[in-house]
């Protein structure tokens, strides 16, 4: 659930965050970047702070926000910027007045420009069969799924977003069900950046018996009424494994849903989490376009455990077995050959 004045669209841009950061870059260093006008300059602080205003979560951190923008542009600290400095000096003291690492401005003509056609209704079919072929490419984010006999053990990779469409369930779905008789799960989210949660609610319907549902996340917006209890899914196709033992390995790069799937499941006392303290992204929200190629990433529901305001924003996902994110995947199959050993001493 979101604000009405949001199209569920643009939600999806959350997925590629890291990437156009990194166009941003590129683009500036290959043409020159026209200055914004004073002008300019006004509305899109105008459209950033009326965005924090309705919609952010936290409204005395909004109204903080508000004020330092304010202040920056009477003290003339936005005139004769090029776009892609504009917006790395917006993002900049936003995140001086508070560190929501999901609160940012970019620069990005080719994103500005899908996604105004978004909002204006005039994507074209060719827009549409480009971004289901770049999914496809990247396999809706799953790398690989290796198993091995020996110990048991499933080992599914998913470095490249959480997405939500039908193929991307069925992506899901085709891993799941061949780790499906698997004593050990390992699943590998380092590097993953984020993007839908309803990815991570299906993958975890898969550890639940039917019948079993668990509240998984709670999400906070400005207005309580657009409060959302997020539940697993009551169906998932394919064999639960309910009794396998689970573990997810993350690092400091593993972003905002993805953070979500390791944080729920560490709370539910179903998983074990290994690598890095994550990223401390816990507040979802929407692209906006605004001006000039400018987008921002509007944060608009802080996510939390169930019935209780505790989340990750901010401080990220503790690790349960605390090691550098690079060692991850090494520490969870040392564990497991461990507790295997252990358990074929005693039956001796």
């Amino acid at each position: 659930m979101k604000p009405n004045c949001y199209k569920p669209v643009a939600l999806l841009g959350l997925l590629s965050l890291p990437l156009f950061m990194s166009a941003q870059t590129t683009t500036a260093a290959k043409d020159a970047v026209p200055v914004v006008s004073k002008d300019a300059t006004h509305e899109i602080i105008e459209k950033i702070s009326k965005g924090l205003d309705e919609s952010y979560p936290f409204p005395d951190i909004s109204k903080k926000y508000i004020a330092a923008l304010k202040s920056q542009e009477a003290k003339k600290a936005y005139e004769n910027l090029p776009a892609d400095q504009l917006a790395k000096k917006l993002t900049k003291d936003l995140r001086e007045v508070h560190k929501d690492v999901h609160l940012t401005i970019f620069f990005s003509k080719d994103y500005f420009e899908q996604l105004t056609r978004t909002y204006a209704n005039t994507s074209t079919p060719e827009d549409e069969q480009k971004e289901l072929e770049k999914k496809r490419r990247n396999n809706y984010g799953f790398d690989a799924v290796e198993l091995d006999k020996k110990t048991s053990t499933a080992y599914i990779k998913i470095s490249g977003g959480f997405h939500g469409e039908q193929e991307a369930f069925e992506m899901a779905a085709n891993a799941m069900n061949m780790a499906a008789y698997s004593k050990n799960i390992i699943i590998d989210i380092r590097d993953n950046g984020g993007g839908t949660g309803m990815m991570g609610r299906f993958i975890a319907g898969y550890f639940f018996n039917p019948g079993d549902e668990r509240y998984y996340l709670h999400g906070y917006h400005k207005d309580r009424t657009k409060d959302i209890q997020e539940w697993t899914y009551p169906f998932v196709p394919g064999k639960r494994m309910p009794d396998s033992k689970l573990y997810i390995l993350v690092n400091k790069r593993t972003a905002s849903a993805t953070e979500g799937f390791a944080f729920a499941m560490q709370k539910m006392h179903r998983a074990t989490v290994i690598g890095d303290t994550t990223a401390g992204a816990g507040i979802a929200g929407s692209m906006i376009p605004l001006k000039e190629n400018l987008v921002v990433f509007l944060p608009v529901k802080m996510v939390a455990a169930p019935d209780s305001d505790q989340g990750w924003e901010g401080i990220g996902v503790l690790p349960d077995v605390a090691v550098k994110g690079e060692d991850a995947r090494t520490e969870a199959e040392r564990i497991i050959k461990k507790e295997q050993e252990e358990v074929a001493a005693k039956t001796k």
